[in-house]
């Protein structure tokens, strides 16, 4: 009898919670009562319900009548709103790259024009065009979908016209007003193209109209449901024009869940050194580092660095990486130094990812990328989480990787859409630094250079107290990898953390309440949590 797979949230219910974390990463105010919470969009009954404990003396009388669960059925009021594309669907992104050509000039586009150019933008979780590894027999049938499929909805739905042999493609008026609601709804400040933010996730935008787009079988994690997450400040090319980057807005690190993290935020990555009035490009040049252990499956890895190369004239280079399995460096032309950039991929293949969540090594994993310095971090899932076994689990994982503990989780369908993946971010990462480098370069933390990061990180093989401390607490309900390293960043030690109790009298809702009054990273439940373990009751 096979092993029985542990459970994860049912998909009402996740997509009930990360429509619940937008809308308080959006709320204008604070939310301090149950009714301030039920009134943010995206926050339905059943998350009201589940969070009451986290206001305390509060009433839920504030809160208006609610349905016990998401999802609940009940009779519904019929909604008469028009179609809008779902945020980061392939129809989104077709319909905004429509929008973006017309504006710069091209109103009608053939079909292979579209389809590359909705790809580079980034906006669309899935792929826009056919992809060779999805085309095989024995996957589940929603492989056989690709992004493209989209646009006979759009047609129908009367926003694109299709016209003439070969095939064009133009926006009509209807198409046109979607496209602007689509850049409004998501945040898109600059219509001609990406904005490319930085902060943590935004993560989902679910709207009533989400419901009448269904693109397939597609997961929550992954699906068009999570955004693309760019992570990159908003950045203007030298000649005041947007930059043409592939990534979204909102796109690969979205809104922020830090509050910390504001308009300071270009201040945060680390910048390499510059001598005054030198530009970036005709100083350094970027290269992508690709792990030796990486496997791409049949693919050699020389094949893979010229594939990549031939396709986005990026430099790429195989190294032993002391932790992940990509990183960027600029390259000194001159002095040949090689200074670390702020981003880091964590490549797992979905058959990998569900083992390491077995044996919980990914959780150890990702508290080494968290501890390695570097300030982007990527966990790229490669393949279709609905052919595990354990998929529940796996979307579980991901859902919490990206909501709760700050990492971008990007999706690629296969070896193939992992090159792509690696080529646009390289891409738009030569694009952050050559329009930031001369601003941020004085202000920003300085990049480490190649042999400090490998330095650095041996000394992270080095286990501590502090570390066996927090993998301890990560086994604690509701604390996360971030949570954990919070408490040993203020107690190293569980004697420290005792103490610390010990301090307030017996007080006991203080004690249930210090680490949570401590730290933005520990929230209620961990809180009290945390005091149970240490100062359990016989």
């Amino acid at each position: 009898m096979a092993a029985q797979q542990p459970a994860g949230l049912p998909d009402h219910q996740a997509r009930a919670l990360a429509a619940a974390y937008i809308g308080v990463c959006s709320a204008k105010e604070p939310v301090r009562t149950p009714g301030d919470l039920a009134r943010l969009k995206g926050v339905g009954g059943w998350v009201v319900d589940v969070m009451k404990d986290s206001f305390p003396g509060s009433s839920l009388d504030s809160s208006p009548p609610r349905s016990n669960t998401p999802g609940e059925t009940g009779k519904k009021r019929k909604r008469n709103k028009p179609y809008v594309p779902q945020l980061n669907s392939a129809a989104y992104a077709i319909v905004i790259t429509l929008y973006r050509e017309m504006i710069r000039g091209t109103e009608v586009m053939k079909k292979q024009e579209l389809i590359d150019a909705a790809e580079a933008s980034g906006l669309s979780r899935k792929a826009i065009g056919p992809n060779n590894y999805k085309s095989k027999h024995g996957n589940s049938g929603s492989d056989f979908y690709t992004g493209w499929s989209c646009m006979k909805n759009l047609t129908e739905k009367d926003l694109v016209v299709k016209k003439s042999n070969p095939a064009k493609y133009y926006l009509t008026e209807k198409g046109k007003e979607t496209a602007r609601i689509c850049l409004a709804k998501s945040g898109l400040d600059d219509p001609a193209g990406p904005f490319m933010a930085t902060g943590h996730p935004e993560s989902v935008m679910l709207s009533d109209s989400d419901s009448d787009e269904q693109e397939g079988s597609s997961p929550l994690i992954g699906s068009e449901n999570f955004s693309e997450r760019s992570g990159l400040p908003n950045s203007k090319a030298d000649n005041g024009r947007a930059t043409n980057s592939p990534l979204s807005s909102q796109g690969m690190f979205g809104q922020q869940s830090f509050s910390a993290m504001g308009s300071a935020e270009n201040s945060l990555l680390a910048m390499p050194p510059r001598q005054y009035d030198e530009s970036f490009l005709d100083t350094y040049e970027v290269v992508l580092i690709l792990d030796d252990r990486d496997t791409f499956g049949a693919r050699a890895r020389r094949k893979v660095v010229d594939n990549i190369h031939t396709q986005f004239d990026v430099p790429v280079e195989i190294k032993h990486l002391p932790v992940g399995d990509a990183l960027w460096v600029a390259r000194h032309k001159e002095l040949g130094m090689e200074y670390v950039l702020d981003f880091i991929v964590e490549r797992k293949n979905v058959d990998d990812l569900l083992g390491s969540i077995k044996d919980n090594r990914y959780k150890d994993q990702k508290l080494r990328l968290k501890k390695c310095g570097l300030r982007k971090l990527i966990y790229l899932v490669e393949g279709d989480v609905n052919t595990v076994d354990g998929s529940e689990s796996v979307k579980t994982a991901c859902f919490t990787t990206e909501v709760l503990e700050g990492f971008d989780v990007q999706r690629t369908n296969g070896y193939a859409d992992t090159e792509k993946k690696y080529g646009h971010l390289t891409r738009s990462i030569i694009d952050y630094y050559r329009t930031n480098f001369s601003a941020g370069a004085d202000t920003s933390r300085l990049c480490l250079t190649y042999d400090e990061f490998v330095k650095r990180c041996s000394d992270l093989e080095k286990v501590t107290v502090s570390d066996i401390f927090a993998l301890q607490l990560m086994q604690v309900p509701q604390v996360t990898e971030e949570g954990a390293l919070a408490v040993t960043s203020l107690y190293p030690t569980l004697l420290s953390l005792a103490r610390a109790y010990s301090m307030l009298d017996g007080d006991r809702r203080a004690q249930e309440e210090m680490l949570k009054n401590k730290s933005d990273m520990v929230n209620t439940g961990a809180s009290k949590n945390i005091f149970k373990l240490i100062w359990a009751e016989g």
